[in-house]
């Protein structure tokens, strides 16, 4: 089944699952082992001891890839953005590495989740190919096995239509956005961003604008393998704390949510290949903090507060490419039994757009 355009007639059936899931993408794979092992999404995480808050980390388990080197990272102590300008630099940082996804040279590289939920490290692995050239054109999925079975998640757009497909214990869930729709929108509405709508929806490109918003930012510094590193420290902003209980009548944030965000981005070119400046290489997130034992059984017991790594989400093995043909952005539903749900109305409220219907009649 393909389908060319978006119809806002079309009747849609009952919300199972928006292109990026409120409680940001990476959650991903904590959702899909929480499905699998019919746990509460807040249910008590991994009791392992976190990374010091103010770092980026180290790989929480042995890994084949590259490993942190030299990886302190400034911080204030309680987290939050030192000023505006700290907040506007980091944003600025932000912005530029969607405008280098977005607008930049072809890439694709490999990636790999690993998720602490329910006592349990579980680890995906995937792939990410970006062309980039204000295209909107990218692909991203990546796979997880809990040890019970395996979990899917792809997005995947060829400049007009963005769709994802998630497949959880077996279950299958589609939804779309009319990307193309929504750049036409807003060159009805005269605007001239350099970064284009279809440009932040889904992938990486909408994980990092969600951060932006969601979160008050700083800018920090690490090395990864010898390579430096900016990092955008991020904390989640007191405002969407507040949307976030009042969703859960006023309960507290579920211990998977993230509040706490390091966004780790290649300040030089990988030597190897003189390939990969400004483009991200690690997404971790963590807790609130957490109270840990500190003493032996038996003792005085003392606790600590440390914040929890929930997620880490790497970038490796990246190269620059040739922009395949469209058609491998083309997505071809093999589950027509499915009814898909269409996105595009949230959309067009995130990024403010609104027009006539004749102004859309036009787009037909």
């Amino acid at each position: 089944m393909k389908i060319d355009r978006h119809d806002r007639e079309q009747p849609k059936g009952p919300v199972k699952l928006r292109f990026t899931p409120p409680l940001c993408q990476f959650v991903f794979g904590g959702v899909l082992i929480a499905a699998s092992f019919n746990q509460p999404f807040g249910g008590q995480p991994a009791q392992a001891d976190p990374p010091t808050t103010g770092q980026t980390t180290h790989t929480p388990t042995p890994d084949p890839g590259p490993q942190p080197a030299g990886h302190d990272v400034e911080d204030t102590g309680d987290g939050s953005a030192d000023s505006v300008a700290d907040q506007q630099r980091a944003s600025a940082l932000i912005d530029q590495v969607i405008d280098r996804l977005a607008n930049g040279a072809a890439f694709d590289c490999k990636i790999r989740q690993r998720v602490r939920t329910a006592g349990r490290e579980v680890l995906g692995v995937g792939t990410y190919l970006q062309v980039g050239g204000g295209t909107g054109q990218f692909s991203f999925q990546i796979e997880m096995h809990d040890g019970t079975g395996k979990h899917r998640l792809q997005q995947i757009s060829d400049g007009r239509l963005a769709w994802t497909r998630t497949e959880v214990a077996g279950v299958v869930s589609l939804s779309r956005v009319d990307v193309g729709w929504l750049d036409e929108g807003a060159r009805t509405l005269r605007r001239n961003d350099r970064i284009k709508p279809s440009m932040m929806v889904g992938g990486p490109c909408e994980m990092l604008d969600s951060i932006r918003r969601d979160y008050d930012l700083k800018l920090g510094k690490s090395s990864l393998a010898g390579r430096s590193l900016l990092v955008v420290i991020g904390t989640l902003k007191q405002s969407r704390r507040d949307e976030i209980t009042a969703v859960v009548d006023g309960a507290e944030l579920p211990a998977l949510f993230p509040t706490r965000v390091n966004v780790a981005i290649a300040q030089d070119d990988d030597p190897e290949i003189n390939f990969g400046k400004g483009l991200p290489i690690r997404i971790e997130h963590f807790s609130d903090p957490i109270a840990t034992s500190a003493a032996p059984q038996g003792e005085l017991r003392s606790t600590l507060k440390k914040r929890q790594m929930i997620s880490l989400l790497e970038f490796y093995s990246i190269r620059p490419v040739a922009p395949p043909p469209i058609q491998r952005f083309r997505f071809e539903n093999q589950d027509t039994e499915i009814d898909f749900v269409n996105e595009t109305g949230r959309y067009e409220d995130r990024f403010n757009i609104r027009v006539s219907a004749k102004e859309r009649e036009r787009y037909r």
